[in-house]
């Protein structure tokens, strides 16, 4: 079972939570917190367990499942728990919280090929010492999920603008052996810039993406989607979607080859996960009223449109 890590020396303690990492195919663990984010990220309201269950076997999971999932996730500081008579009870701890509210205003803005480059790139060169290996690791998956890529071991770069937040995350990581700074890759010589990744290893994840998907925009459009579908559909979308950041850095369209297919597959999650809402909403209510009546209210919906969480 994961454990929380335990922050180093100097480290923001909510950096040391230990968020399950998206992964190709369904996760029990990760559809749970996709699910509880998607509708009460904005709730510090107390989920009965019996609620979260009976939410979750409409997602195709088992009360077993689901309750080894919610345990994980309370021991790696996601989730924290709470006993009311014999049963048990659930919410995102706060520190999650914060977390979670960054990372859904990249992944709400994530493929969205309006946002201009100016041709510039963020470069940070850092060190951190032997004896911080589980800072080390934090530090370079946070790197990667803001779009960062090595151009060598210890020299990242990114196309985006992070200067700012780059520096605040280094703070919170205890790194404070770095050097951040912003240039055009037209200015240098050796290794170019670009050459951090390869833009092709990522392309092939979009299709299946658009394959299982973009069908349920013609059920949509035609209003044949029941709630409990509308309500499965969204946090597949979602729970799929997320995992993208962690592989593709978000390149500028003047980057990439023409007829990007991340273009297509973002124009179907805006389509759905927006369209979907009101009837997935819906459910989630009628489950609130069964199981767990006091919480009428507690649930809302954020559009991905939008980026404002």
């Amino acid at each position: 079972m994961s454990k929380l890590r335990v922050p180093g020396p100097g480290m923001d303690p909510d950096m040391a939570i230990d968020f399950p990492r998206p992964l190709k195919g369904p996760s029990s663990q990760h559809q749970l917190m996709t699910l509880l984010v998607d509708y009460w990220v904005n709730s510090d309201a107390w989920l009965p367990s019996r609620l979260i269950g009976a939410l979750a076997a409409d997602l195709g999971i088992t009360a077993s499942a689901s309750a080894t999932a919610l345990s994980r996730l309370a021991s790696r500081g996601v989730l924290e728990q709470s006993s009311a008579g014999r049963s048990s009870r659930y919410r995102i701890t706060e520190g999650a919280r914060k977390r979670v509210r960054s990372g859904l205003a990249q992944v709400s803005v994530f493929g969205e090929q309006s946002r201009p480059w100016d041709g510039s790139w963020t470069v940070i060169a850092f060190s951190i010492p032997e004896t911080s290996r589980d800072v080390r690791e934090l530090f370079r998956s946070r790197l990667r999920w803001r779009g960062f890529a090595p151009l060598f071991g210890a020299v990242w770069v990114s196309p985006r603008d992070h200067s700012e937040e780059l520096e605040s995350t280094c703070k919170a990581f205890g790194v404070d052996d770095f050097a951040i700074f912003r240039t055009a890759d037209s200015t240098l010589r050796g290794k170019r810039f670009i050459d951090a990744w390869s833009p092709q290893e990522f392309r092939a994840q979009y299709q299946p993406f658009i394959d299982r998907f973009a069908p349920w925009r013609e059920r949509l459009d035609a209003g044949t989607v029941t709630p409990a579908e509308a309500l499965r559909v969204r946090t597949e979308l979602m729970d799929a979607w997320r995992a993208f950041p962690w592989s593709d850095p978000d390149l500028p369209a003047e980057l990439l080859p023409e007829a990007w297919p991340r273009t297509e597959a973002r124009e179907v999650l805006v389509r759905l996960y927006d369209g979907l809402a009101p009837a997935a909403l819906e459910y989630v209510e009628e489950a609130v009223a069964r199981e767990a009546p006091d919480l009428a209210g507690s649930a809302s919906v954020m559009p991905v449109r939008s980026g404002s969480y």
